[in-house]
């Protein structure tokens, strides 16, 4: 039966250490005061530490994060009455030596319970070591309790820094927490505000759409009802030539040639009306802005087969310029005609820009014959981006854009920043650098 007693009587004091441990204040993991509990999580804690906790931190949690305020808090007079209860079993239990702790701090020499602490050795010993033993003649002692309160006393405060410092950890968590939500709540925001930007700018789209076609529609009705009243003209005309005898058409050929010289005084210039632009502004994208490259001598060009650079284009501080290999460049020299464009001045940052380049037809006034080729490259000062097949050489007269009279080739290339954003930036850089 002796055997039998000992773990139970440890199970029997481990129970009440770990049923202490749950009337221990979680924030300064002391021994409650004054014991208010989170309607929450139902932790219990100071009500010091906690009001401290709310007033100087926030208004939260420490242990479960939910919104808490000190009205809320429930006090619990019970926890009083309990700690008590425990104080007096765990003293009750440090006053009976507990069985695998006695039997674990004996002396290996003496078999006698360890009770001393020797600080010159920094050790502890039985009592008969500390008298009669010789090793620790003229040592140091301290009673062993002593020197176990002491210690543990430091690890609990070193344990309570470290639940401290956990408790910032997790406000800095709840900080970053807060941080990626209002950064997402920005772009949100911003994301709201283009497209209602955007709805205002289609709508007002729409609103030119309307003024243009009510015009163009005014023009159609009158040119309409001109025609109708023509066509009603001809259709009495030729009822009459078919349908009167000889002797009236006669008599009534005075009035039909009233009635068509009524219609014909009215000049034609009168019908003619100026077509309505088929343009709309972008308020998000900027026009592109152009140059036009005429090359002289396009035959002696091509002979020198070096490249050569049309007028610089100057645009908000930024300088462009049209690359042209007129026999072609590289692998496709003597078969293509090969355009670039150039950034020769501008930000020292990679951007990205949108360009044509177009191709004059001069064979005829058909601007859809015109050869176009656009993109959008990532620039940078002094590099070129364009195509190196952009035209065969032996069509280049065939087909109507080579002048062969003048021996002339004309190219116009345009340029643009992909938003307005990006066009003040570059206009900001400009005013800088002036």
């Amino acid at each position: 039966m002796a055997s039998r007693d000992k773990p139970i009587k440890s199970e029997d004091d481990h129970s009440v250490e770990t049923l202490a441990e749950v009337f221990r204040c979680f924030i300064c993991m002391e021994k409650l005061r004054d014991a208010h509990l989170c309607p929450h999580c139902s932790k219990l804690c100071c009500y010091v530490c906690i009001r401290r906790w709310l007033t100087e931190q926030r208004s939260q949690c420490p242990h479960c994060r939910a919104s808490l305020h000190l009205h809320e808090l429930v006090n619990c007079r019970w926890v009083e009455e309990v700690t008590q209860q425990l104080d007096t079993l765990q003293a009750a239990g440090v006053s009976q030596p507990r069985g695998d702790d006695f039997d674990r701090d004996r002396c290996r020499s003496h078999e006698e319970k360890l009770s001393v602490y020797c600080w010159t050795c920094r050790c502890c010993i039985c009592h008969q070591c500390a008298l009669w033993g010789g090793t620790h003649t003229n040592h140091t002692f301290k009673p062993l309790e002593e020197v176990y309160e002491t210690h543990a006393s430091q690890i609990k405060d070193e344990v309570a820094q470290l639940r401290r410092r956990l408790l910032e950890l997790i406000s800095l968590v709840q900080e970053v927490e807060r941080n990626v939500e209002s950064v997402r709540s920005a772009k949100d925001e911003r994301v709201r505000e283009i497209r209602n930007a955007v709805e205002l700018m289609i709508a007002r789209l729409d609103s030119q759409l309307k003024a243009k076609l009510l015009t163009l529609m005014a023009q159609k009705s009158s040119l309409t009802q001109e025609t109708e009243q023509l066509e009603a003209l001809l259709q009495e005309i030729e009822r009459q030539l078919h349908t009167r005898k000889r002797s009236e058409f006669i008599s009534h050929s005075a009035e039909l040639s009233r009635m068509i010289h009524q219609v014909r005084k009215k000049p034609m210039a009168s019908f003619v009306t100026a077509p309505v632009p088929a343009d709309f502004q972008s308020e998000i994208v900027p026009g592109y802005d152009s140059s036009t490259f005429a090359m002289q001598q396009f035959t002696q060009l091509q002979h020198k087969a070096d490249p050569v650079y049309s007028p610089p284009l100057h645009v908000n501080g930024l300088c462009w310029r049209l690359k042209v290999y007129p026999d072609g460049n590289g692998v496709v020299r003597g078969n293509y005609l090969s355009v670039f464009l150039e950034l020769t001045a501008g930000l020292p940052e990679t951007s990205k820009y949108e360009y044509r380049v177009e191709m004059i037809h001069q064979g005829s006034r058909d601007a859809s014959k015109n050869i176009v080729r656009e993109f959008a490259s990532d620039f940078e000062i002094g590099e070129c981006w364009g195509y190196n097949r952009f035209f065969r050489l032996d069509l280049l007269a065939s087909e109507g854009y080579l002048n062969t009279e003048m021996d002339t080739l004309i190219l116009r290339f345009q340029v643009r920043p992909p938003t307005f954003f990006q066009r003040c930036r570059d206009q900001q850089w400009y005013i800088g650098q002036l």
